[in-house]
């Protein structure tokens, strides 16, 4: 009899157990679902009321030196004008979510949803572009703890950031952070080729910062485009 009100005993905790695996299995289908790994661009919206409004608008997001930074789009092709500070094409940035390694993370109830991070493939040397054959690298998008530019680098790197939750707007365009779409840009130096993306935390135009007292900062819409040619790639 004992052994029976044990066995009865444990049956709630078995079915909860075997509940909390199949909806943490249902969090992470979602977070790896087709729709969210599918590759895009990321195209500038800009209604601010600034005479500087048409150097951010319609422009697309590039990765440039570690960082996420703005250049004019070519009408044509979509696809980023090289400006005159440029030394190489520019690349754009072309990423997709996904979830950040658990391991990196600190220990999380289950089930819960898995922390969905953002990546980009990013420039290759000359070298490595001639080579058909090798994929393109990723590095994760995060936003500088200290600073608040979002900047693109590898795991270890990225870690001791903010690494997410990234995600998209009701309409699936635009980009939040932490739940929030208060992604802005700052004109760093002055020319129209000077504006990087930042993450506005407090949604305060950065004013908490010495780069909101000294900088222009422009509210903006960072929206996905969903690229047509896809492409096989490597994480780092």
């Amino acid at each position: 009899m004992v052994l029976d009100l044990l066995t009865l005993t444990a049956i709630p905790t078995a079915l909860g157990a075997a509940e909390a695996v199949h909806q943490q299995r249902v969090l992470d289908d979602e977070a790896e679902s087709d729709e969210r790994q599918a590759p895009f661009y990321l195209d500038v919206f800009c209604d601010a009321q600034s005479r500087k409004r048409d150097e951010v608008h319609e422009a697309i997001v590039v990765l440039i030196d570690g960082k996420l930074r703005l250049r004019p789009k070519d009408p044509k092709t979509k696809l980023p004008k090289r400006g005159p500070v440029d030394s190489a094409e520019p690349h754009p940035f072309t990423g997709f979510y996904l979830p950040f390694p658990d391991e990196d993370l600190p220990s999380r109830p289950m089930p819960a949803a898995p922390v969905l991070g953002l990546v980009s493939t990013i420039p290759s040397d000359p070298e490595a572009a001639k080579s058909k054959s090798r994929k393109p690298k990723l590095n994760w998008v995060y936003a500088d703890k200290d600073t608040r530019e979002v900047k693109y680098g590898p795991r270890s790197e990225a870690r001791e950031h903010v690494i997410g939750p990234w995600d998209w707007t009701e309409d699936e365009q635009g980009m939040t952070l932490d739940g929030e779409e208060t992604l802005v840009v700052v004109e760093e130096e002055k020319g129209g080729f000077g504006w990087a993306v930042y993450w506005d935390r407090d949604d305060d135009r950065l004013k908490e910062l010495d780069v909101g007292k000294k900088k222009r900062v422009l509210r903006c819409s960072l929206e996905r485009r969903v690229v047509n040619e896809g492409g096989e790639t490597d994480s780092d």
